[in-house]
């Protein structure tokens, strides 16, 4: 990028004019400074090693000594503002994607493949930067899409067909005209995978999905004496989730279900208060779900059992 581009660009005022007339990358981390790149920081000692590693442009905000006459100093009123004004070029330059997704919605994006924001644009630069031309990014803070692009897409409720399953855990279905067998997932949760399955059809892109990836939720069958089962063998199961939207989420889409009760640790606001995981032994439930926001539960779970923290599908 042609620097006199590269200062307009960022909204930024040149206190140093070098002698070169481009750039060929850009940077926010030391390690990945190249020869001819813009390197933005705050850091005078990073930015006396960029130097000593060819950037050939050093875009900052707060007052730092002239280190090498050569090159471009770029002085920013807001270092953040100019990385999201770079970055919003080169997202419209690239014609990436933008899907704005409900916090239900988000958890599915890497199952399906598609990258998620961190929403920070210092954490979100190098994802950004490296991505290939087209494409999607996925984030549910709307402010932060608008910041990145003009336009974001949001995922239509499709019509599905759920096929009748043995367990609340197994789906199969039929979208888009496209049948699904035996998905290792809640049912509940059967809209949202029909929703992501017709956006990739819509946007002509490949199906590929990995369901072992959602993190947000581990189910673990077990027997009444609360040993370890295989799925389909099992007594009883223990549903697991670590924020209160998910335990709500599962709360109202399960209430129906036979057996099913919630339980919180030393609350009053669920069907079982526990002091220990231990103590729901002894309850009077097929299905349990259980909020565990440090996964401490599971750990004591786990360890008592000497079994590993994942899912019990398999």
């Amino acid at each position: 990028m042609n620097i006199s581009n590269l200062n307009e660009l960022l909204n930024t005022k040149i206190i140093n004019e070098g002698k070169v007339l481009s750039v060929e990358g850009f940077s926010l981390n030391l390690n990945e400074v190249k020869y001819a790149y813009a390197f933005f920081s705050n850091d005078e000692l990073e930015i006396k090693e960029a130097i000593k590693k060819g950037a050939f442009v050093i875009v900052y905000e707060k007052e730092i000594p002239i280190l090498d006459k050569e090159i471009f100093y770029l002085q920013s009123q807001n270092l953040e503002v100019s990385i999201f004004r770079l970055l919003r070029f080169l997202c419209e330059e690239k014609e990436f994607k933008f899907l704005l997704c409900n916090p239900n919605e988000i958890h599915f994006a890497k199952a399906f493949y598609l990258k998620s924001l961190q929403e920070n644009i210092f954490l979100d630069f190098n994802s950004l930067i490296k991505a290939d031309k087209n494409e999607i990014f996925c984030s549910s803070n709307k402010n932060y899409i608008l910041k990145l692009c003009a336009n974001f897409d949001q995922l239509n409720q499709v019509n599905f067909a759920l096929l009748e399953s043995s367990s609340p855990f197994y789906i199969n279905l039929i979208c888009e005209n496209i049948y699904f067998k035996n998905i290792k997932l809640p049912f509940i949760y059967a809209q949202i995978f029909a929703n992501f399955i017709s956006f990739l059809q819509e946007k002509k892109r490949d199906i590929r999905f990995n369901l072992n990836k959602l993190d947000f939720f581990q189910i673990y069958f077990i027997h009444y004496d609360f040993k370890p089962a295989e799925f389909g063998k099992s007594d009883r199961a223990l549903i697991f989730v670590f924020n209160e939207n998910d335990f709500e989420f599962f709360k109202e889409n399960f209430k129906n279900i036979k057996g099913f009760k919630s339980a919180l640790k030393n609350s009053l606001f669920c069907d079982f208060s526990y002091s220990h995981i231990f103590d729901l032994k002894n309850k009077d439930f097929k299905y349990c779900l259980i909020l565990d926001e440090h996964k401490n539960y599971i750990k004591d779970f786990c360890l008592q059992n000497e079994i590993e923290e994942s899912n019990l599908f398999d």
